[in-house]
């Protein structure tokens, strides 16, 4: 449908008035100038208790942005991702509502007839528009109930993830946080199929954001999606090799009897696992219980080197003295030398078992602790959990590709 050049001409003054409240050249560009319009716009007139047919009026504003040169905004590949909030501006103390009430009237809503018959107002088909800060308000009362950010650490944990989704407004962020701890990456559905040839698995859970003026828009974590392979940089915890499941059943019957309870949990690729001593028994005669959670969202090889990291911290003493483990208490060491020592015990385990790891990448954080390294403490957390879990595999190429598994059952 072209443009009425005489209405358009009887309209100018009005659509430049429109920029002055809604946007400008120098902080918008052609899109997020249409968009501001548009929200500003149809706020106005819902104020007013009345409708407007907001693709007309923003076919002939987009004519005036073309007119005036705003930039056409070119995205980068790397910044696809969760689409960015865009910016919004309303000064209206620049420009009175009468102004922006009368370009309104000038495209007035009209009944259209839908796909599929029936008349309905054009205006209906766009999303009422919401009580951000009332919706805001709620769910921060909401998160504030389930005491995610009661701790120091857990307000830096979500700061630190909040600055690493640039792309993402804050407040999302935090919802994203508290749906899956650990998220690295998500994308709509049509971003992960144009960009990277990859969609979301079945049964893969979406994950909420707010869209403004609207209800929610559904993202996916890079766990939850398959297809085109990515680049192994794509991952934080990237592994190869190859593990039947079949080994984590035998695995997790060898724990239990051992009084570790293994917990898979549906979180982000940025968290592996952790691990934590639920009772001290203090006994010589009894094991002390403990917890020990693996992403359940992470490759076989992964979580492989993920269980034996966490018990690397049990058998290495970082949790505590345990009697009947024979397990001194080694508390003291601080942070740095905790996760070499942890790093370097599922290191050795995974490549006698044909798993290979990038533990490199990882220690590279902790380059300082090699001066209070210990060999032959990591060698002996090692032996330990090798006996714990029946390794190393002793016929790995039959049971990497799908043959019969026999595992090392010597002392």
């Amino acid at each position: 449908m072209k443009i009425d050049p005489q209405r358009m001409d009887q309209l100018w003054h009005l659509l430049e008035a429109a920029e002055d409240r809604f946007c400008g050249p120098d902080e918008f560009s052609y899109q997020g100038a249409l968009h501001s319009f548009s929200v500003g716009l149809r706020g106005v007139m819902q104020r007013a208790g009345e409708g407007v047919d907001i693709i007309e009026a923003k076919r002939y504003f987009s004519v005036l942005l073309k007119e005036k040169h705003y930039a056409i905004e070119i995205s980068d590949p790397e910044d696809v991702g969760i689409p960015m909030a865009r910016m919004i501006r309303d000064d209206w103390q620049r420009v009175p509502d009468s102004m922006v009430l009368a370009l309104g009237r000038s495209f007035p809503s009209v009944p259209r007839a839908p796909r599929g018959g029936g008349v309905r107002d054009h205006s209906t088909q766009f999303p009422p528009q919401v009580d951000d800060e009332k919706t805001r308000s709620l769910i921060d009362s909401l998160i504030a109930d389930t005491k995610l950010y009661a701790t120091s650490k857990a307000v830096k944990e979500l700061f630190n993830f909040t600055a690493r989704m640039r792309h993402v407004a804050p407040f999302n962020a935090m919802l994203l946080n508290a749906q899956k701890p650990g998220l690295s990456y998500a994308a709509t559905v049509r971003d992960w199929a144009e960009r990277f040839g990859r969609y979301p698995k079945a049964r893969a859970r979406p994950l909420i954001v707010l869209r403004n003026f609207g209800p929610v828009d559904f993202v996916y974590d890079v766990l939850d999606t398959e297809g085109r392979p990515l680049p192994e940089a794509a991952f934080s915890f990237p592994t190869t090799g190859d593990i039947p499941r079949a080994w984590f059943r035998s695995a997790e019957e060898h724990l239990e009897k051992a009084a570790i309870k293994l917990i898979w949990a549906d979180e982000g690729d940025r968290r592996a696992g952790c691990v934590w001593q639920e009772k001290d028994y203090n006994d010589k005669a009894r094991l002390n219980a403990v917890s020990l959670v693996v992403n359940a969202n992470h490759t076989p090889a992964t979580q492989f080197v993920t269980l034996a990291h966490e018990l690397a911290h049990l058998y290495l003493g970082h949790l505590g003295i345990d009697r009947k483990r024979g397990v001194d208490d080694r508390r003291w060491a601080d942070l740095a030398l905790r996760e070499v020592e942890a790093e370097s015990v599922a290191y050795v385990i995974a490549k006698r078992s044909g798993i290979s790891p990038r533990s490199e990448s990882y220690l590279s954080r902790y380059k300082g602790a090699f001066d209070a390294f210990q060999p032959q403490v990591v060698l002996q957390a090692a032996n330990a959990i090798e006996r714990l879990l029946r390794l190393p595999f002793t016929s790995w190429p039959n049971g990497a590709n799908g043959g019969q598994m026999s595992f090392n059952l010597g002392s």
